[in-house]
């Protein structure tokens, strides 16, 4: 039988999600769901990720790491672990990353701070920023901080890969007009609970 991704990487999907309710209880709207991502949901993200990368060199940057469901879905469809840097801002949940992801740079911090964290971590350049945070649930000026900082530190033309639940887009109108965010809607992906849409946003190089 052939071994399977987590058993290759040391992973236990159930002391993950374990792991992901409990931070839930104590911090329901951060988490923004009651279990981590499935599979067909983070397999989606990471086809999202590596279709808006087109060969562009660079880090990948995970926000909202978690527990690591989107981190194997990127490591699967082929992401070098190198060029991965997870960023987690949940204490716990980055101890977790740490044992179980060993090449991917883990960065304990809040994205709402993200220029200042990739460079204070030595993450540079930036190639595509993939998101499962839960933009519907943060306050707007949280919000606007993290999508600020994701195309301060992104080039233009570079993408934010990001789920949502709602039937809007993640990035809110206003947002996207202020920031000239060009977004792409995926298929909704109905066997996720709840059922969800990937997202790819970018500012053109030429606005």
């Amino acid at each position: 039988m052939m071994p399977t991704f987590e058993s290759r990487h040391g992973l236990d999907s159930r002391a993950g999600t374990t792991l992901f309710l409990k931070r839930w209880l104590r911090r329901p709207f951060a988490m923004g769901a009651v279990i981590p991502s499935s599979r067909l949901l983070a397999e989606a993200m990471a086809r999202a990720t590596v279709q808006a990368l087109d060969g562009r060199a660079g880090h990948v940057v995970e926000l909202g790491a978690g527990t690591g469901q989107v981190t194997k879905a990127l490591l699967a469809a082929g992401i070098a672990p190198a060029r991965l840097a997870l960023v987690e801002r949940d204490p716990e949940l980055a101890a977790f990353l740490r044992r179980h992801f060993t090449e991917p740079k883990i960065i304990e911090g809040d994205a709402a701070r993200l220029p200042r964290l990739l460079a204070d971590n030595g993450t540079t350049p930036i190639a595509a920023v993939v998101s499962s945070l839960p933009l519907l649930s943060l306050p707007t000026e949280i919000v606007n901080g993290i999508v600020h900082g994701v195309f301060e530190a992104l080039p233009r033309g570079a993408a934010l890969v990001q789920f949502t639940y709602g039937p809007t887009p993640p990035v809110p109108r206003a947002l996207r007009e202020q920031l000239r965010l060009v977004g792409t809607r995926g298929r909704r992906i109905w066997r996720n609970v709840p059922p969800a849409v990937v997202w790819t946003f970018r500012r053109p190089l030429a606005t």
